[in-house]
This record gives structure tokens, C-alpha cells and sequence, in this order.
């Protein structure tokens, strides 16, 4: 078999699978970082992108939550999406952030992902019943409800900003997404919120 044709098969297969590889690959993002003791890295999370720290020089900690994951040279410290995390040393850290784009499913019952949640958002949705009409995500077992609420409680979970922090933003006079961002950080960072952003900018809510 030639290369382009195992390449194309390993491309149909895996969206058999419900995974475009193309789109993962366009939507993975790589950084690199260098953390000494005085920095503070807040908590935060990523909604919709899983976090791979791997160290390549020093020792320190990947904080998940309310625990921490010790860490050294040729380590690695996972950070599904949606888990607050962050990183701290009592020296020096380097590690290589790889973030890998992920769509989690939210509700079980009706097979409705983070994603369309926020869809839902960006299409005007400020309460689980207007999440539960447009997607129907929590209208079976009913788990899911604190994560919706969750969801919509937030705008940007990068910078950690609450929707009703960008709503005052816009009530007292921020009316771009710019400005929204120098107000409160929100769509400062993986930008992935600005849609939303605009649509709170447009309804006042």
C-alpha cells in the first residue's frame, strides 16, 4: 500500500471513530514554560482541551485540584479538560505544555458535549431549562444538572471569569470583545469565549 493510501485509511478509520485527526492536530497548541518559586500560577482549566505537562528540566508539582503530582525530568503531569490545575517549584521547572483539543461529553443520557452547551450559550442560553429545551442535556437522569449550571455560570475558563463578570463588564460600558478582555482577561488567552462574548455584548445578558 502506498503512503498516501495508509495515510487516507488511517484518516477514515479514525473518523470511524468520531475523531478527525486533522482537526486535533490544527487545534493542538504547544508552549513552553519556565516556572521559578515566585511565580504564582492560578488555578485554572480548560474547558475543552486536555493539558499534557511534560518536564524536560528541574522539580516541582502539577496541582490538580486539591492534590499534587510530583514532578521531575522525563515526567509528565495530566491535566484532563474541565480540572483546575496548575504548577508550582521550590526551584526551577521546565516543561512543554501540549494542549489537545477534546469535546466531553456533558450529559450522558442524551449524548450532549461540552461543546454544544456552549453553542447553546453563544445562541443566547442562560439557564439549564434554555439548555435543556435547545439540547436536551439534563432532562434525563439528571447528574449533569451542577455541571451545566457550572458551564453556564462561567465565560472564560482560562482567566477564570464569571459570565456575570463580563455581563457588568458590558453594563458598565465595554462594548467590544477588547474591551471586555482589558476589563476582565476574558478572551485574552486561547480566545475560544469570544464568541460568546460578543453574543453577551448583544443581548446584555
Amino acid at each position: 500500500m502506498e503512503p498516501n493510501d495508509i495515510k487516507e485509511k488511517m484518516s477514515m478509520t479514525a473518523r470511524k471513530e468520531g475523531i478527525d485527526l486533522k482537526a486535533v492536530q490544527e487545534g493542538s497548541e504547544t508552549k513552553v514554560y519556565c516556572i521559578i518559586p515566585e511565580m504564582k500560577v492560578p488555578l485554572h482549566a480548560h474547558a475543552s482541551q486536555d493539558e499534557v505537562f511534560y518536564c524536560i528540566k528541574g522539580t516541582g508539582f502539577g496541582i490538580a485540584e486539591d492534590r499534587e503530582v510530583p514532578l521531575a525530568q522525563g515526567e509528565v503531569f495530566v491535566a484532563p479538560a474541565g480540572m483546575m490545575h496548575s504548577l508550582r517549584t521550590d526551584e526551577t521547572l521546565i516543561v512543554v505544555s501540549v494542549l489537545i483539543p477534546v469535546n466531553r461529553i456533558i450529559c450522558h443520557c442524551k449524548q450532549v458535549s461540552y461543546g454544544d452547551i456552549r453553542k447553546a450559550m453563544v445562541g443566547g442560553a442562560r439557564t439549564v431549562e434554555d439548555i435543556q429545551r435547545l439540547t436536551g442535556a439534563g432532562t434525563g437522569c439528571g447528574n449533569c444538572i451542577k455541571d451545566i449550571e457550572k458551564i453556564l455560570s462561567m465565560a472564560c475558563g482560562c482567566k477564570m471569569v464569571t459570565l456575570e463578570a463580563v455581563v457588568k463588564a458590558v453594563k458598565d460600558g465595554a462594548d467590544t470583545v477588547e474591551e471586555i478582555g482589558r476589563v476582565t482577561g476574558a478572551g485574552t488567552d486561547c480566545g475560544k469565549c469570544k464568541a460568546l462574548l460578543q453574543n453577551v455584548i448583544d443581548t446584555k445578558r
